[in-house]
């Protein structure tokens, strides 16, 4: 086995420990190796929704602008490489397998001392000693779990972001929007400027906590932003006045680019001015969020779970896609499957039920019973690459297939096409 094969399956070996909310092992950890996150300025991103966008707008245009930026998200699709970015390359497997290295004795020592350390703790850490190494001006760091007690929460940031909220982990981060709310607000710090798009309770939540940090608080006026077009590969929208196009389709997306504008702004740094923001929108690219991967059949791959990224894709697909169409999904067995099914269902013509390949995956003919009563025709098919295959063999004239449900439903569908292709 490879070093670097070796390093991987040790590090996810580490995904038995679970989710461990807190902040003590992580800076014991990155003070052991020599607090690299004191290196760089970070912008800190949470939320339940478009989260990921709007830290990978940020940093396309931050790249654009000629600052060696990193980013850092999560989960991945096919390689753990994804997660750890700086300008536009993904770590190489050299330098993962040099950052694993060198986390790999000191987590096993202070494993050794009773602070054994989860699969999230030294991802983040080796994300931060990669930003270091490479001399990163910038970081964009989005939270993987919550906000308060999450790894990336060690940051003194620059600025801090909150996307949309929803209820989301109800087992960590509590069983109200409110509870949640303040979970995600608990990346707030002392004096930083915080830019949000959040309504009615959330925004509450949110605006409590800023005043008592002192927080300068931005919040995204609704009126602000519109979407003037879509197609299947981006949006053109209006933010402030101006016109700006963006690489990722979807209307969500609109409040997504119209949040990471704003954060620029308030991030006020010379470099970036309209014209690199306007480019960095207009060249960033984020994975399956409705992203078209594949012509002929038209197939698209996105990673809607939750109930406002339903909403929205109901809403965008058939306007992109028109009517009739074939659905594959795959979700998790903690995701609100019956909600998901009443409003992604009807929408189209066929729905495949199928299960992820993951140890959370929710039983395909689970997904297929909440689908059957919204939509005429329901199949079930276990695997993904199979599903897809079977929706290729019902296609009508003009229609698209659409792959959604969860990260590991298009890590799968990826893969299938992946290999189809070669």
């Amino acid at each position: 086995m490879r070093a670097l094969d070796e390093g991987i399956a040790w590090l996810f070996s580490l995904t038995s420990r679970g989710t461990k909310l807190g902040l003590e092992n992580t800076r014991e950890l990155l003070a052991r190796l020599g607090d690299p996150q004191d290196s760089f300025r970070s912008i800190h991103v949470a939320g339940t929704d478009g989260k990921g966008s709007v830290c990978a707008m940020m940093h396309s245009a931050l790249v654009e602008a000629g600052v060696v930026a990193g980013l850092y998200t999560s989960p991945h699709l096919l390689r753990l490489n994804e997660r750890i970015v700086v300008g536009r390359d993904e770590v190489s497997d050299e330098g993962l397998e040099s950052l694993i290295a060198r986390c790999r004795p000191v987590a096993e020592e202070m494993a050794a001392e009773g602070m054994g350390l989860t699969f999230f703790e030294i991802g983040t850490a080796m994300a931060f000693l990669h930003f270091a190494d490479r001399g990163a001006e910038f970081a964009v760091v989005e939270t993987g779990l919550g906000g308060r007690l999450d790894s990336t929460n060690v940051l003194i940031p620059e600025l801090t972001v909150i996307t949309p909220v929803e209820m989301e982990h109800k087992e960590y981060l509590g069983h109200t929007l409110r509870e949640v709310a303040r979970e995600k607000a608990g990346i707030i710090k002392k004096g930083v400027p915080l830019v949000c798009n959040c309504s009615g309770e959330v925004l509450e939540v949110v605006s409590r906590r800023a005043k008592e940090q002192d927080a300068p608080l931005h919040p995204l006026a609704p009126g602000s932003h519109r979407l003037i077009s879509m197609d299947r590969h981006g949006i053109t929208m209006e933010y402030a006045g101006g016109s700006y196009r963006a690489g990722i389709s979807g209307s969500f997306q609109v409040a997504n680019a119209a949040t990471a504008l704003l954060a620029l702004q308030v991030l006020d740094d010379p470099r970036v001015g309209k014209e690199q923001a306007s480019a960095g929108l207009r060249e960033c690219r984020w994975p399956c969020r409705m992203e078209l991967v594949a012509e002929d059949p038209p197939t698209v791959v996105d990673v809607t779970h939750t109930a406002l990224g339903a909403e929205s894709l109901m809403r965008d697909f058939p306007a992109v896609y028109g009517p009739g169409n074939v659905l594959v999904i795959g979700v998790l067995r903690d995701k609100d499957v019956e909600s998901l099914a009443s409003m992604i269902g009807p929408g189209f013509r066929k729905v495949i039920a199928t299960e992820p390949d993951s140890d959370r995956g929710m039983a395909a003919d689970a997904v297929g019973r909440a689908f059957i009563h919204h939509c005429d025709d329901v199949t079930v098919e276990e695997r993904v690459g199979d599903a897809i295959a079977m929706a290729y063999q019902d296609m009508k004239e003009g229609e698209a297939v659409l792959v959604t449900g969860s990260f590991y439903t298009a890590g799968d569908a990826l893969k299938w096409l992946r290999a189809r292709n070669q």
